[in-house]
């Protein structure tokens, strides 16, 4: 029953996908084609179909997982109207929907990193690509050595997304951590964290410079899953029971707001000290969220 059950989910959300991602494409594609005073218009209407999308997956959540339990903590009013940038562990493909329904119509609609990978998956890949998100390529130390001209491609990738940003209130996520959490991460990295993986700055640090004075506030969001961290299929068959999310609005230090993270050594060593401050403040959180501490 509890497969039927998953498949039935994951087909409902499929077909959302497949509805709403093709009519993100269609309409992106025809932007292009008409007057300056009606591309505007259009990028509204993106943007519309792109917030049912996530007001369909709420539904399909209320709907097919009515077990589930949200303890969401967060500030009372969020300004719609404002930049935001978004830093989140990351333990689960799970994490994704949670933050999309928790700031629907909270926020501007969700802009994440993504891996290059799901460029290819159907539906979602080109629906993301319409709405300006960028796709990024993870390189290894010794491919960048053999292949020096891909060094500064992800921050070139990223310069290109925020120049879509500029005009108009945009969300940014970024999870820190550049991949989901499990123990073998852990190990490779020698990671200090007992719930998290070390986190990666330099994303975050060149979306503020390509935003400047555009933002002077992150929300630092953690995500803990009491019962364990779940999969999709979990969440599809109705083994997820509780979520637990908590949202926090943190000043970004002034002596980090500007300056060149690849140029200006000593703003890097800023930037990596505030975040690591941060994340150690998020593994304690989260500690405290799962009853270890």
């Amino acid at each position: 029953m509890a497969s039927l059950r998953g498949m039935f989910f994951l087909m409902v959300g499929f077909l959302n996908t497949a509805l709403h991602g093709s009519l993100i494409v269609l309409v992106s594609l025809l932007i292009p084609l008409t007057s300056p005073a009606l591309q505007k218009r259009m990028k509204s209407c993106v943007e519309k179909i792109a917030e049912d999308w996530v007001r369909a997956w709420s539904l399909i959540f209320r709907t097919l997982t009515p077990s589930l339990c949200w303890s969401v903590q967060m500030p009372v009013e969020l300004d719609h109207q404002r930049w935001h940038l978004i830093l989140a562990n990351h333990q689960s493909w799970v994490d994704i929907l949670v933050l999309f329904h928790i700031f629907h119509r909270r926020l501007p609609f969700l802009r994440f990193f993504l891996k290059y990978e799901l460029l290819y998956f159907p539906f979602l890949g080109l629906a993301c690509k319409a709405l300006n998100m960028p796709f990024m390529k993870r390189y290894s130390a010794a491919y960048l050595d053999r292949h020096p001209h891909k060094r500064g491609a992800d921050l070139a990738r990223t310069r290109a997304a925020c120049a879509h940003f500029q005009d108009r209130p945009v969300a940014i996520v970024n999870f820190l951590e550049g991949t989901r959490l499990n123990a073998d991460k852990q190990a490779q990295q020698h990671s200090p964290y007992r719930y998290l993986l070390r986190p990666k700055t330099g994303g975050i640090a060149f979306v503020l410079q390509a935003l400047e004075n555009k933002m002077d506030s992150v929300l630092d969001v953690t995500i803990a899953y009491p019962e364990g961290t779940p999969t999709l299929w979990d969440l599809a068959c109705g083994r997820l029971h509780h979520v637990v999310v908590t949202v926090e609005q943190r000043d970004i230090p002034h002596d980090c707001r500007h300056g060149d993270y690849a140029r200006d050594g000593d703003y890097q060593r800023r930037f990596q000290a505030w975040i690591a401050g941060l994340w150690l403040d998020k593994d304690r959180h989260l500690a405290r969220l799962l009853g270890t501490e």
